[in-house]
């Protein structure tokens, strides 16, 4: 639950979200997998500049985020949770009216209000710069075969740099033109090199070229540690599938049967986030598409 996040523009312009963020949970079992989804139970209000006042969603029937959408290797970066959410939220909910044809804006203009709510809810410059890069990026795959196209190559391209400038410090291939010198000189020189690459192919964004720049400096910083994260989670995913085949074959050899875990749900609250209770609540089933859901409802 929040009060009010409230910020004024360069032009002087306010904006601002005031309500009562009530989010319901959503699980769904599929394939063994549990998906968990939220529902924003009552909309809020959202003042900007681009939009005037509004009421966001304007209809929370069919309303469904995964609030902040950061792949799971990146999530010790950017959580699912923390002031962003707000402006996460709200985002999803202007994508999600613009999907029925119901938004006030365009894509370009719900990455506009993101970035503007991310100020306002006092998100750090970086991680600001680098979640306005993020959208941007979506927004691109999602702008026609060339701007699609563009973007792919870009991140491949740094990836491959990357891969080529760590072989050749390790003495498994052959030197990238932008590494000399040895010793310190050499390492310094592969940083620089790596450092530079993104410029030049941040120009394949056009418009959105700053965008660009930011999130190829980002994927070469993070190359390797992405990668290591990564194959720490595919692991600890294969571990899963083989403990939960592990629980089946006992399960259905005799052995006890646990109770299923939609038999309770817990449903969590807390004021701004600083004293949470929990309580117990009757479980509700909710229609799903396919596999079994249940809900609960967290207050942020």
């Amino acid at each position: 639950m929040f009060g009010s996040l409230n910020h004024r523009d360069q032009r002087g312009h306010t904006v601002r979200i005031e309500g009562r963020l009530l989010l319901e949970r959503v699980t769904v079992v599929r394939d063994g997998r549990r998906h968990e989804r939220f529902r924003l139970a009552r909309p809020v209000s959202l003042t900007h500049p681009e939009l005037g006042r509004l009421l966001v969603p304007a209809d929370p029937v069919g309303f469904e985020t995964d609030l902040t959408s950061v792949p799971a290797v990146f999530g010790w970066l950017i959580g699912s949770t923390g002031a962003h959410l707000p402006a996460a939220v709200v985002h999803d909910a202007l994508l999600h009216g613009l999907n029925e044809e119901r938004s006030p804006v365009d894509r370009r203009g719900a990455d506009r209000v993101f970035g503007d709510l991310l100020q306002a809810s006092g998100v750090g410059s970086v991680r600001r710069t680098m979640m306005i890069a993020a959208v941007t990026l979506a927004t691109r795959l999602r702008s026609g075969g060339a701007a699609r196209l563009g973007v792919l190559l870009h991140l491949l391209v740094i990836a491959l740099a990357g891969a080529w400038a760590t072989s050749a410090l390790l003495g498994a291939v052959v030197d990238p033109p932008w590494i000399i010198g040895e010793g310190v000189v050499r390492w310094v020189s592969a940083l620089l090199g790596i450092a530079m690459v993104p410029v030049p192919l941040a120009l394949m964004w056009g418009r959105d070229r700053v965008h660009g720049l930011v999130t190829g400096w980002s994927l070469a910083a993070l190359l390797h540690v992405t990668a290591a994260v990564g194959l720490l989670l595919l692991a600890i995913d294969r571990l899963d599938r083989l403990g939960r085949g592990t629980d089946e074959n006992q399960s259905t050899g005799g052995g006890s049967v646990s109770p299923s875990p939609e038999a309770v749900v817990a449903s969590s609250t807390a004021d701004g986030g600083t004293n949470p209770s929990t309580e117990l609540n009757e479980n509700r089933r909710l229609p799903s598409r396919s596999g079994s859901s249940s809900t609960s409802t967290t207050m942020i």
